[in-house]
């Protein structure tokens, strides 16, 4: 019986390794710890790991010293909230005095039944704070991008604000950047919005904490909105450069930042590209939204911008479409992150009432998709259906 078997904190772990590793037998967690393993380059590591915030990183399978210090120095760096505990076997002195100086307190060995107690200190560490020190979690940067218009960018955009808002541990902002005249408003809220983007870049240069709290749109106490400017004339004034300080400012005061960047390929758009730590492509299946999908991809590479941070998902799958989804796959192989169903008449209701999907029909299959979405990202499991929820089932 492991020691941690008996501890009721559980964990987000997340378990990157080379391509074909096999996941040790002796790696036995607590029963309520939420693993993920990923296979993967060394190259991608900080990408992958940034996307799903976890409090605790395992990287195994890796022998090549100098790479592998490397990249966990970048993930060091930018990630200082999460627990990072390579698996090498006999590391030299000056490799362990590296990591000591990165700050990563312990090296695994391979044999994965003798990790369990430094687990279970990493656990304490993590849910036992200094007296005072607060308890803070990164900013997630995501955009996400339309593959043509009408493809419901915007929609899941705001349902996975709306998702990963019901996890009250977390801060999330919603910015519609999908210029011009970006229409999250009418998913959120039948309220007239006060203050827009062209607002926020006017005020940039005096923008404390207590302004921004009087001026973003609240959803929830832990949701916030900004919206597109209704003019044209507002929106010809906002300057790549202000929302890049915008944005620079509000990163630190929320645990997710989800752009709606629609179809905008403009000089805001593409600037903030930069900016992102993941952008998903949303597509539905056809061929129309499959042209436009390469040349998104293809530009983005043109860029220099790293592909292990663009990713896309795939909407409306079910029934016929200009081109099946199979097809779609040859054509395209690279993995969507998610399938999402079609659900025409719940949208149409979110906008007539101004509230999420998610929140107002919280059992349709569409809602359960983004959870399960949302979980990975947040580190916080779907919770089981209750016995009521189950018996009407039957």
């Amino acid at each position: 019986m492991l020691l941690i078997q008996d501890r009721p904190i559980a964990m987000n772990i997340f378990l990157y390794a080379p391509p074909n590793w096999p996941m040790p037998t002796g790696f036995v967690p607590h029963k309520n710890d939420r693993v993920t393993v990923v296979h993967g380059h060394l190259a991608d590591l900080l990408d992958t790991v940034l996307f799903r915030q976890p409090e605790l990183l395992l990287v195994a399978g890796f022998d090549d010293a100098p790479a592998l210090l490397l990249q966990l120095e970048r993930v060091a760096q930018q990630m200082g909230h999460t627990a990072v505990l390579p698996v090498f076997a006999k590391p030299e002195p000056a490799f362990l005095l590296r990591l000591m100086q990165m700050g990563v307190r312990e090296v695994l060995p391979p044999d994965a039944a003798l990790w369990h107690e430094a687990l279970a200190r990493v656990r304490d560490r993590l849910h036992s704070p200094s007296p005072g020190t607060p308890v803070q979690r990164a900013s997630l940067k995501v955009g996400f991008l339309s593959a043509k218009g009408g493809d419901g960018c915007t929609s899941l955009a705001v349902n996975m604000a709306a998702a990963l808002a019901k996890d009250t541990a977390a801060k999330v902002l919603l910015l519609d950047l999908s210029l011009p005249f970006g229409d999250a408003d009418v998913y959120l809220t039948r309220k007239p919005v006060e203050h827009d983007l062209a607002d926020f870049c006017n005020e940039v240069n005096r923008l404390d904490e207590a302004l921004l709290a009087s001026m973003v749109t609240p959803i929830a106490d832990n949701f916030h909105f900004i919206a597109s400017p209704a003019s044209f004339e507002k929106i010809m004034g906002i300057e790549p450069a202000q929302v890049e300080q915008l944005l620079a400012f509000v990163s630190p005061l929320y645990s997710f930042i989800l752009i709606d960047l629609g179809s905008n390929m403009g000089p805001v758009g593409l600037r903030m590209w930069e900016q992102l730590d993941q952008a998903v492509v949303l597509s539905s299946v056809s061929m129309p939204s499959l042209r436009r999908l390469n040349q998104i991809k293809q530009l983005w590479e043109s860029l220099g911008l790293s592909a292990a941070k663009l990713n896309f998902a795939m909407n409306r799958v079910v029934g016929k479409s200009d081109l099946e989804l199979t097809e779609f796959q040859r054509i395209y192989p690279q993995k969507p992150l998610h399938l999402l169903p079609a659900d025409v008449p719940g949208m149409k209701a979110s906008v007539v009432q101004g509230t999420p999907l998610v929140s107002l029909q919280p059992r349709s299959e569409y809602t359960r998709a983004v959870a399960a979405w949302a979980a990975d990202w947040s580190g916080q499991p779907m919770k089981d259906k209750s016995i009521w929820q189950r018996l009407r089932k039957k």
